[in-house]
């Protein structure tokens, strides 16, 4: 009997384990709705880049590698989508006074760099001071003119600005150097210092091996995730390889050296695999036009050719030729989508012809003007690019169909700044221009900024419009959409297009989203991208 009984523990015993077995089998291949799949640290990502990078510092930071590898480094005090939403990323509060002239920043506590010291008033204080030093050369101290900063405790930092300023948030947009690191260096020696190679950041990577040529040039940086950033990534590394050129890219993007690029141009999609890739692309917040100075060309002084000139250009058919359909055709001073594209040549003429506009044997139109015949010709400056001369091209077809000549004058691009833009010496100029920030449209258009280094390249000038970008300016009520469409009617241009950004990724990066005004803008979701997974009980989970 008790053999038997024994036995028949042994073999209750057995069925209990194959049972459980069991159970735990069929969970394990049915999954759900016992577990969830969640996302994982681990995996990596390879992207190549045109250029390489010189100044990995939130401060001297100038090219696309510089800006690209910094965002990564340093994580930026705030972060402004496209659409201005604001992320505080290492701040807890901003208060702005009444006046609009005191922003009070209480920063995060505990915020560390990768030498463990932890950032504070004085590393914020000390950064904008370096941007603001004139031997250090920063690209961003324009920006930062007319505005001290304060201390007024370890982790809350003061500045106040000379006037009202509507965008001041967007100079927050910036990361922090340690200063620990930096203040023995001497200003004047910046530039050349080895943490602008191997920069001390408090971002959510951190540098953990660089490849360089011979020549001492950048050749691959790779980077491993931080252990003491505010940002957690799940990417555990990333991995940059810079090429001269974009033909050099994309060889590298077929041959599967890299697996991603940004910036590839429209007209070099087509020598992509694209196979086991996703292009991700939506229009920047950019504006493209052709841009009329009246007082070099005196036939621009007339509303009505300006006009007929806007209305003869097929802005659609320019995007869709020249990039694709990679852009979006505007008619906006602020980038803003236009739903259908204005192009009716029928109008042009219409316009042309009642204002006193004849046509010759040539088919050209001429009128008198101040006695003298004169023709309804002229010229376009453009820099000597492909996409800017095809752009031309295309302009100069559609006009000469009307009957409008124009004749295209190309430069190198410094030429082109330094003898033709700066001293307005152009009859009409393609150009373009980013809109960071809706109070950037001030130089573009108010009549200050006419002469260099303004950046009112129509050379246009308008009471009303420069009192409502001075309120835009100065945080006063006015409307974005009364000036942009207060500009629309004066035809200081013709608002051509918005480029659209092109980001190739592989499929296994997950969870891409991006909302772009610069290159860097699309590291600003990175905590977000993963390639690992794994599964959890659902208990577990949080909703």
């Amino acid at each position: 009997m008790k053999f038997f009984k024994q036995n028949t523990s042994n073999l209750f015993r057995v069925f209990f384990v194959l049972f459980i077995a069991s159970l735990l089998a069929i969970i394990f291949i049915q999954k759900t709705p016992f577990t969830t799949e969640i996302k994982s640290y681990g995996g990596s990502l390879h992207e190549g880049m045109v250029g390489a990078p010189r100044f990995i510092n939130p401060v001297l930071a100038q090219s696309q590698a510089d800006n690209d590898l910094t965002r990564l480094l340093f994580t930026p005090l705030i972060t402004i989508d496209a659409d201005g939403a604001v992320l505080y990323n290492l701040v807890e509060d901003i208060d702005v006074s009444k006046d609009g002239l005191t922003y009070t920043v209480s920063l995060l506590p505990n915020i560390k760099f990768e030498d463990e010291s932890v950032m504070d008033a004085d590393d914020v204080i000390f950064t904008i001071n370096a941007i603001k030093d004139p031997f250090i050369k920063s690209p961003l101290a324009q920006k930062w003119q007319g505005v001290d900063v304060e201390k007024i405790d370890q982790q809350t930092v003061s500045f106040k600005l000379a006037r009202p300023y509507a965008d001041f948030l967007y100079n927050l947009e910036l990361g922090i150097i340690p200063q620990n690191v930096w203040r023995d260096i001497n200003p004047q020696e910046f530039i050349f210092s080895t943490y602008n190679t191997y920069p001390v950041g408090n971002g959510p990577y951190k540098v953990d091996t660089i490849r360089t040529q011979e020549s001492g040039v950048p050749e691959e940086y790779v980077l491993s995730r931080s252990t003491t950033s505010h940002e957690s990534p799940y990417l555990s590394t990333l991995s940059f390889r810079f090429f001269q050129t974009q033909d050099e890219l994309i060889d590298a993007l077929n041959s599967g050296d890299v697996e991603s690029a940004y910036g590839i141009s429209p007209d070099k999609l087509d020598e992509i695999n694209t196979k086991g890739q996703v292009i991700h692309t939506d229009p920047l917040p950019r504006v493209f036009a052709l841009f009329f100075n009246q007082s070099e060309q005196k036939i621009f002084e007339s509303l009505a050719v300006r006009k007929a000139i806007s209305y003869a250009i097929d802005k659609q058919g320019l995007v869709d030729t020249v990039f694709n359909g990679y852009a979006s055709p505007i008619n906006s001073p602020f980038a803003f989508p236009e739903e259908d594209a204005v192009y009716d040549p029928g109008a042009a003429i219409e316009i042309l012809e009642k204002d006193g506009w004849r046509k010759n044997e040539e088919n050209i139109y001429t009128k008198t003007i101040g006695g003298t015949l004169t023709p309804l010709e002229f010229s376009i400056a453009i820099p000597n690019v492909d996409d800017m001369r095809n752009v031309a091209e295309k302009i100069e077809n559609d006009l000469r169909a009307i009957g409008i000549p124009v004749t295209i004058r190309s430069y190198e691009q410094g030429n082109l700044n330094q003898n033709i833009i700066r001293p307005r010496e152009y009859e009409s100029l393609l150009f373009g221009y980013e809109i960071e920030k809706p109070s950037d449209a001030y130089a573009f258009w108010h009549s200050s900024q006419i002469s260099d280094p303004g950046l009112n390249v129509s050379v246009f000038k308008d009471a009303s419009i420069d009192t409502s970008l001075q309120n835009l300016r100065a945080q006063k009520t006015t409307s974005l959409t009364s000036i942009n469409q207060a500009l629309i009617n004066k035809f200081p241009a013709v608002f051509l297009y918005a480029p659209s950004y092109i980001y190739v990724l592989p499929e296994k990066i997950n969870d891409a989203s991006f909302s772009l005004k610069k290159s860097s803008d699309r590291f600003n979701t990175i905590d977000n991208w993963y390639v690992e997974t794994r599964h959890v009980w659902s208990i577990f989970i949080n909703e």
